[in-house]
């Protein structure tokens, strides 16, 4: 005969092991759950077949019923078992006092139950015992292929409760988080102001060499906002708790459970419709963003050309003042100038190079983020599409094994 486990996993189709959902604990929990439910719904006539006697005595004086039926009571008297009487909790001073018309003897014993612990008065002792007689509920193990004392003709439906709660643990664990971007957005670097003074003949003794001047070019800018994805609102529910579950498990209506079932598929339809726009949004924001930077960039590159063409004509016109020049204060001085204005060049085109570095770069990192934005949302959409298809296969499974569960109980308890 097959254990219970292998039971359960050929009427679910689960995997089941110590870190599985539902785990192996759980799967003994919902085992003993099943086999409690199976004796709590039978009539008492059959109930009373499968209880057991819990001994009361002076190191155990009284009894936590865990929720069982108590069937009988009975105290010794020292010569027989005498039935117990029930009184409410609200008496159990009268029946301790010996005065009083209710009070307790050893020929006319009373119990009470408080908060679920059951009290037998006069109080049970070694040479007095009490018996209490209650429903034997078994602690069930996957291990195990029976259940002592317990009916046979209703064995079958333990591991078919366990594999309905199984299935529904199984749903829950589909999916545990939203969708989350891992990874960060780039920031925009600082570009450096291509800028520098202008080289000058103010000291020259002579001002018949004229000044060069370049202007300052702005820094090119591309400080916008670096696209961020947008997760939608839209949220869904696999798990215990949903409409779904509760019309299954508490209401215990399977068309409704069947229509809600179709509603969590449209929501999970439109929730991937919601993540795949809002992915294309990002994309069209992120190309739109790169062009502006372009844009940008080419503008700033012309305006620096234009400023160094014209130095560059300064410079010559400088050096062809300076050849003609006769005074040699004022040569010199001309020299001066159009050296100074070329190592200004020098370094202006060292800063322009910087900043191209630092824009690639930047580029460069922004392409990888949108990359990498892209690759998490597929991901998940993947993930999402196998739990929806997983959340149908098990809540269409569960239905069934509902129903069968449901049927065979019906037919139990007649």
């Amino acid at each position: 005969m097959a254990t219970f486990e292998a039971q359960v996993v050929g009427l679910t189709g689960l995997t089941i092991d110590d870190s599985s959902a539902p785990t192996r604990a759980e799967l003994n929990q919902f085992l003993s759950d099943g086999a409690k439910e199976v004796l709590n719904s039978l009539p008492r006539s059959k109930q009373e077949m499968f209880t057991t006697s819990n001994d009361l005595n002076s190191s155990s004086v009284n009894l936590t019923l865990l929720g069982s039926e108590v069937f009988s009571v009975t105290r010794d008297d020292g010569t027989i078992n005498q039935p117990c009487r029930k009184v409410p909790a609200s008496l159990n001073g009268r029946i301790r006092d010996s005065g009083d018309m209710m009070a307790a003897t050893a020929t006319d014993p009373a119990y009470y139950i408080v908060n679920n612990i059951l009290s037998v008065v006069p109080e049970p002792s070694n040479s007095n015992n009490a018996h209490v007689q209650t429903l034997a509920y078994p602690a069930v193990s996957y291990t195990h292929e029976l259940i002592a004392k317990f009916p046979d003709d209703g064995e079958y439906l333990v591991p078919l409760y366990a594999s309905i709660k199984s299935l529904q643990n199984k749903i829950s664990s589909l999916v545990k988080s939203d969708l989350s971007i891992s990874a960060s957005a780039p920031s925009a670097p600082s570009l450096a102001t291509i800028s520098y003074s202008n080289a000058s003949n103010a000291d020259a003794s002579s001002s018949s060499v004229s000044a060069i001047t370049v202007s300052t070019v702005s820094k090119a800018d591309i400080s916008g906002d670096v696209p961020s994805y947008a997760k939608p609102s839209t949220t869904v529910n696999f798990g215990s708790g949903n409409n779904f579950d509760t019309m299954l498990a508490t209401n215990e209506d399977i068309e409704l459970a069947s229509i809600e079932l179709q509603k969590q598929n449209q929501l999970l339809d439109a929730h991937r419709a919601d993540i795949q726009n809002e992915l294309n949004e990002f994309n069209k924001e992120n190309v739109r963003y790169q062009a502006n930077i372009q844009a940008e960039l080419a503008k700033h590159n012309t305006d620096l050309q234009v400023e160094l063409r014209q130095a560059q004509v300064d410079a010559a016109d400088a050096q062809q003042e300076s050849s003609q020049a006769t005074d040699v204060d004022k040569f010199n001085k001309a020299q001066d100038q159009a050296l100074d204005l070329q190592n200004k060049a020098q370094t202006l085109q060292a800063a322009i190079q910087n900043n191209d570095d630092l824009v690639s770069k930047f580029l460069a990192e922004l392409n990888k983020y949108s990359a990498l934005v892209n690759t998490e949302v597929q991901t998940y959409s993947q993930n999402l599409e196998n739990n929806q298809r997983n959340y149908n296969i098990y809540t269409q499974q569960q239905a069934k094994l509902q129903a069968d569960y449901e049927k065979g109980l019906a037919q139990l308890v007649r």
